[in-house]
């Protein structure tokens, strides 16, 4: 019998880069199971050049710029707030302030590759950071981990929602995913420090 990844099995994790071996996470608690985000990044476009608009044997693809390939991607997910300290902690980390629950986080952006090329830092790096995010589930059965990890996610403060109803606040976060995404089987949580701690 095969059992499905459930939404309720899995957890939601921000990372900063950290700073002399002190790396931040904050596990977001109260996610609406609405994490939305691509498997991988897009690929470079392909054009088909034909003779003189003939297709014969002349007919060849050439390959576009590399935009599609470095361009930002979107996640969203959105998580409901609580009477705690973690829903002050999130609002801070992804509203562009750099400093949560008295802890100064450090950007992740120019820190990794895609196709083995390091990817440029912001202009304004005072003030826009990126980060990583990984969203983990786990089989109730098997014990198997499903995972996708996103590099150098920047949420725009402008792109960040709140909205009210009688059953509480809920905040819609968005972010643009700078880096490579990839499938993560396994977590290393113990290498980062818990920012609410």
């Amino acid at each position: 019998m095969t059992i499905s990844f459930q939404g309720k099995d899995g957890v939601l994790n921000l990372m900063d880069f950290g700073n002399n071996g002190t790396s931040y996470r904050l596990e977001v608690l109260f996610c609406e199971m609405d994490f939305t985000g691509p498997t991988t990044r897009p690929r470079t476009e392909e054009s088909l050049v034909m003779n003189r608009g003939n297709f014969d044997t002349n007919a060849h693809y050439i390959e576009g710029n590399d935009d599609p390939r470095y361009a930002p991607v979107p996640i969203s997910f959105s998580a409901r707030l609580a009477d705690t300290t973690n829903t002050h902690d999130l609002s801070d980390w992804i509203s562009g302030s750099t400093v949560v629950s008295g802890k100064q986080l450090y950007s992740y952006k120019g820190k990794t590759t895609i196709d083995g090329n390091t990817l440029p830092t912001f202009v304004d790096t005072a003030n826009k950071y990126a980060y990583r995010v990984e969203m983990v589930w786990w089989g109730t059965a098997s014990g198997n981990t499903y995972g996708l990890r996103y590099e150098e996610v920047y949420f725009p403060p402008g792109e960040q929602t709140i909205s009210e109803s009688a059953d509480g606040l809920i905040l819609s976060c968005n972010g643009q995913v700078y880096g490579d995404v990839t499938a993560i089987t396994t977590t290393n949580y113990a290498a980062w420090t818990d920012v609410t701690a």
